[in-house]
């Protein structure tokens, strides 16, 4: 069997790989009338879909115009990368399998895959910068649909991959559309092109052809989801732009289980040999107050521009868990937003309040327990946790309130050579109650720290233990009535000021990060490079492996300026706040 490739398998995954790589290219603000338009790609898409993830505005001019050079860049990086892989796996044949005609074959295959992989190729496969798509379940299926500049261009450009394949995918008449599917185990890939739009779904190997089409959605159902308004209200409700906007129904998918399944859902459950019937009511009743706890899950962008992405996923929660929830998070100077910084990360919480909330859930769970058998180790596990949250803590561990950890600068670092660095500039935060009681603990073990007389006003004291000392790093701490304050490097003392001052985000987020992106790839990059040159190490990768590797990091690192994530606990539940901005 040939070692190298199945070719069959690249026809089905390289066209499925351009209909998703469109979906991504299609963010900016524009009339919210779109999202409750049926004259858009949505008219497809049934109205009870349990999910739907969908872009259907193209991104604005002068975006697309500064990022198509950096996405042919990085395309150019993955050639290079599969380009390394075939090289390693080609010296790995016998001279016979490289002169066979599979090989010559895939070899062929993958010289136009090549050609493909690029921002000209996609266009000349009918793929257009202003592509729009949707995935979406039609009921628990998946369906993804990508607008064509003109389908005749994907047609031939999988034409040609089934040329030089020398293998051309089955093909069936449905509803008089020919449609490509490759079979996969239990599983059947199918590919469509139709009305100017590719179409990729996956279905059960037995499924006949008037399923299929089904599936495919050769007929419009009888009410979309750009009529029912829900795409519209979710982008209303959580501020979302058109352009990405999506949802994932925990509840209609736990119905599809429970409840009286129809059409093709029932079809694909009696393949599962899933019965509702063998659930029992109790059963029933508990699966629905189960998925009520975290019903539906949102998420699309806030805010697109020439400079920044902004995007939030909401994790819906159930009133009383949120209103617990919210409780958790506690008041930590400067947690949440972007420093600026080579890297931050931090996090608050009120571990009083966390036991609260995880004693209230067992004290519901011993108050209705669970009945349905399938959830029995569930009900068992409630005693085992109670003995824990019994368990005696000190009480310093409640007046823990959170950290906040800022690297500026770290100098001197070279992977390559794994030099460490020579210099690290940060900070580092500890948010509590009393954290003059930590300290006067650490004094009675560190005549050091006792000498420092480090008192709760704020005042930076210069940290003049043994270590720090020998390593050669200047640092400073400070101490109030609510945080303990460290900082390294030549503006140390500066430094502590302005992170003890800095005011508490309100909500405080739960928890937080942020980072210069371009430099976090570009030493991924450069990690890259040095994991291979100890030749001894066993499935080291080649040389050709590790450039290739690098240059994706750099192509990466191209892109990106910097990163920032706020994970919030709010009314709604839990909430992604995250920011991109992109490099000139």
């Amino acid at each position: 069997m040939f070692k190298l490739i199945n070719t069959k398998v690249i026809l089905a995954v390289v066209a499925s790989a351009f209909m998703l790589a469109a979906c991504d290219k299609s963010e900016d603000k524009g009339d919210a009338s779109i999202l409750s338009s049926e004259d858009t790609i949505l008219q497809y898409v049934p109205a009870d879909t349990p999910y739907v993830f969908a872009n259907v505005e193209p991104l604005p001019d002068d975006l697309m115009d500064k990022l198509e050079p950096k996405i042919e860049r990085l395309l150019q990086s993955y050639q290079s990368m599969l380009h390394a892989v075939i090289a390693t796996k080609q010296a790995k044949l016998s001279e016979e399998e490289r002169n066979s005609e599979k090989y010559q074959s895939a070899n062929a295959v993958i010289d136009e895959l090549m050609t493909m992989l690029s921002v000209e190729g996609m266009r000349e496969a009918g793929i257009a910068r202003d592509a729009t798509g949707v995935f979406y379940g039609n009921g628990l299926l998946p369906v993804a649909r990508v607008e064509l500049s003109d389908g005749a261009l994907f047609d031939a450009a999988i034409s040609r991959l089934e040329k030089q394949a020398g293998h051309e995918l089955p093909v069936a008449d449905i509803g008089g559309n020919s449609i490509r599917y490759f079979d996969a185990d239990k599983i059947k890939i199918v590919l469509g092109v139709m009305n100017d739009q590719a179409i990729f779904t996956m279905v059960p190997a037995s499924f006949d052809d008037g399923q299929i089409g089904q599936v495919l959605g050769l007929e419009l159902p009888d009410s979309n989801i750009a009529a029912s308004g829900k795409l519209q209200k979710i982008a209303t409700e959580y501020g979302f732009t058109n352009h990405y906007v999506g949802y994932f129904d925990v509840q209609a998918i736990a119905e599809r289980f429970v409840g009286a399944a129809s059409g093709l859902d029932a079809d694909l459950l009696g393949l599962m040999e899933h019965d509702q019937q063998e659930l029992s009511d109790v059963c029933r009743a508990e699966i629905r107050s189960i998925a009520a706890i975290v019903p539906r899950m949102v998420l699309g962008y806030t805010d697109i521009s020439v400079d920044k992405l902004d995007s939030t996923v909401v994790i819906e929660v159930r009133d009383d868990i949120a209103a617990g929830l919210q409780a958790l998070p506690a008041a930590v100077p400067g947690l949440g937003g972007d420093k600026g910084a080579l890297m931050s990360f931090g996090m608050s919480i009120d571990v009083k309040a966390a036991r609260d909330f995880v004693e209230a859930r067992l004290d519901a769970m011993e108050a209705e327990p669970f009945e349905c058998e399938h959830f029995a180790e569930l009900q068992a596990g409630v005693a085992g946790a109670r003995g824990a949250l019994n368990q005696p803590v000190p009480p310093m561990v409640y007046d823990f309130k959170g950290f906040l950890t800022v690297i500026d600068e770290i100098e001197g670092l070279d992977v390559a050579t794994q030099t460490p660095p020579t210099s690290v500039d940060g900070s580092f935060l500890l948010a509590m109650d009393n954290p003059h009681a930590l300290v006067s603990l650490g004094a009675m073990f560190s005549p050091e720290l006792a000498g420092m007389n480090l008192q709760p006003d704020g005042k930076p004291v210069p940290l003049d233990l043994p270590q720090m000392q020998a390593m050669g790093i200047a640092a400073f701490a400070a101490l109030t009535d609510s945080a303990l304050a460290i900082s390294v490097g030549d503006d140390a003392a500066s430094e502590l000021k302005s992170m003890l001052d800095a005011d508490a985000s309100d909500p405080s987020p739960f928890l937080s990060f942020s980072m210069d992106a371009a430099r976090y790839y570009g030493f991924l990059g450069e990690a890259m490079a040095a994991g291979g040159k100890n030749k001894d190490q066993e499935n080291a990768p080649s040389p050709e492996m590790q450039a290739a590797m690098q240059e994706i990091m750099e192509a990466i690192a191209a892109v990106y300026d910097r990163m920032s994530a706020d994970i919030r606990l709010t009314a709604r539940g839990v909430e992604v706040e995250s920011s991109v901005t992109l490099q000139d």
